[in-house]
């Protein structure tokens, strides 16, 4: 979802299939979520709350924020960078780049709030934890806690839109035109 985001925001991606993909990819994380909520009764889910992205108190909302700010834009500038762009040299191996960055985001992110860096991947988790409230080990923040995994990586998606379009080459299409050039 920030991904696409950025990519909307970008140009590169059209706005009406970004709404169709985020709304498949939280369809997506619901029915993914069910899924896990099937393999893991009550009982059985460690966590409390179906591996939902809580903040950890001892970091707070300010330091989760600004790390799903971060670690989106990084993970949205390797896309942009090695997966869009066509200077990149990355070609097939574009994935192992941009999965070393989401590695990066979830070795600084984990033990903040448990690197979110996809507000559909958190919607779905939150959604059917919060279904199962009545389980006696249910552990709350869930919910309270999603308008961080939402906010901060759709601001990190859109600075990484805004830098690419900030920095990326240009054409000066004005003046080949005028000097009669093929554009």
């Amino acid at each position: 979802c920030a991904v696409t985001f950025s990519l909307v925001l970008g140009g590169q991606l059209p706005w009406y299939q970004g709404i169709v993909n985020t709304v498949f990819q939280l369809i997506g994380s619901v029915l993914g979520a069910l899924a896990v909520a099937a393999l893991f009764p009550c009982g059985r889910d460690l966590t409390g709350n179906l591996a939902s992205h809580v903040i950890n108190e001892d970091f707070g909302v300010g330091r989760a924020f600004l790390g799903e700010v971060i670690g989106t834009f990084f993970l949205c500038m390797v896309v942009w960078e090695t997966a869009v762009s066509p200077r990149s040299g990355a070609g097939a191996n574009a994935c192992v780049a941009i999965g070393f960055a989401v590695f990066l985001a979830h070795l600084m992110l984990l033990p903040i709030d448990g690197c979110s860096i996809n507000p559909t991947r958190s919607f779905g988790t939150a959604v059917v934890a919060e279904m199962r409230r009545g389980c006696g080990t249910f552990a709350d923040g869930a919910m309270r806690d999603l308008w961080v995994m939402w906010v901060g990586p759709l601001l990190g998606a859109a600075l990484a839109a805004g830098v690419k379009n900030l920095f990326a080459p240009r054409r000066l299409v004005e003046e080949k035109v005028g000097e009669g050039a093929q554009v």
